[in-house]
């Protein structure tokens, strides 16, 4: 597919990487560090790649560490290191953090600007959140808990975009689908590399799950169950030329079987593909590029794009708890409701 969507081109996307190759590296590169902290820490090999004295380096860590971002404040009778994000100092070089303090100012002077900067950071979303934590203020990560729901060390977090799903009318879908669609981003999951692909599938929320098959025309308020999703439970993620098929269930069907028996024709130019069983799948399996739309299709035709935006070790500051994984960092609900064509002031159902 490499072919199709012609990733040399795109600067956004990375180069091909495993994952469990990724972790290795890691291990090897950074493993010593932590065993031998004095001899052969993180320091000593600083000091060798940048070829200068310990003492700069030392004297880095003051400056630039991060207890320089902690200060000493009285809380009831003692005092506690609190981080300070507020009190920017004004002779401060880095134009980032300049620009930080120019802008903090600016909304603390004028409400009207603080109320649009407001308003555009609800529309937009904030960026990923540093440390992956699941409903705790920051300084409260979630560390305890049994032991068997402690995570692997070391263990490697992957943040996972989920858009929308991709509507084209019929009479242009032999039409590039870029050409007409804007895709709008769904939300944001933190899985690890030990978790299988089904808790990613079981995580994402589409309409499509929650229809209920059946004319309700006649008596709207009637239940409508069952829903799709306890109907028509099969779905596969294609990820790097494979189909990942779910089939948890002995209902589920290969919806991958049509799509392979189409690109064995030698004039379409695509495939080879494999297959594989999405729950005996974990992330540690897959080989993977950053920014790179793979696809999700479950309920027959549903299409989403799902795109792995980061990748990096769980660190302490993480919660370190398996079943808060995965962890959704954004959840973009629809900005509009769909009204009743008839009353025109009820939500359709």
């Amino acid at each position: 597919m490499d072919r199709v969507h012609e990733a040399d081109r795109r600067s956004w996307i990375g180069e091909k990487m495993k994952v469990r190759d990724f972790k290795q590296q890691w291990t090897d590169t950074f493993g010593s560090c932590e065993s031998d902290p004095e001899e052969n820490g993180l320091r000593y090999k600083i000091v060798e790649l940048m070829n200068v004295p310990e003492s700069v380096v030392k004297a880095l860590e003051e400056e630039c560490g991060p207890k320089s971002l902690f200060q000493e404040r009285l809380h009831s009778l003692s005092s506690v290191q609190v981080l300070d994000l507020e009190d920017i100092p004004d002779n401060v070089d880095l134009v980032t953090v300049r620009l930080q303090k120019q802008d903090l100012d600016k909304r603390a002077s004028d409400a009207a600007y603080r109320s649009r900067s407001i308003r555009i950071f609800k529309m937009m979303g904030s960026t990923s959140k540093v440390n992956f934590s699941k409903s705790k203020p920051a300084g409260r990560i979630s560390k305890g808990g049994s032991p068997n729901d402690q995570a692997p060390v070391p263990e490697v977090a992957l943040v996972v975009q989920i858009f929308r799903p991709i509507k084209l009318p019929n009479k242009l879908r032999r039409v590039t689908i870029s050409t007409f669609i804007k895709n709008k981003i769904q939300g944001e999951v933190v899985v690890l590399g030990s978790q299988s692909l089904t808790t990613l599938r079981n995580t994402i929320s589409c309409v499509a799950d929650i229809n209920a098959p059946g004319d309700y025309s006649e008596d709207p308020d009637k239940p409508q169950c069952p829903k799709a999703i306890d109907l028509y439970k099969s779905g596969f993620f294609f990820i790097g030329n494979t189909f990942y098929n779910d089939m948890t269930d002995p209902s589920c069907r290969d919806y991958s079987q049509v799509i392979r028996e189409w690109a064995k024709n030698p004039r379409r130019n695509v495939g080879p593909f494999e297959v594989k069983r999405m729950e005996d799948t974990c992330f540690n399996d897959l080989e993977i590029q950053l920014g790179y739309p793979y696809v999700y299709v479950h309920q027959g035709y549903c299409e989403h794009l799902i795109v792995f935006s980061d990748m990096r070790m769980l660190h302490s500051d993480d919660s370190q708890q398996m079943s808060d994984y995965p962890m959704i960092l954004q959840n973009h609900a629809h900005s509009k409701r769909l009204l009743c064509w008839l009353c025109h002031k009820a939500p359709a159902k």
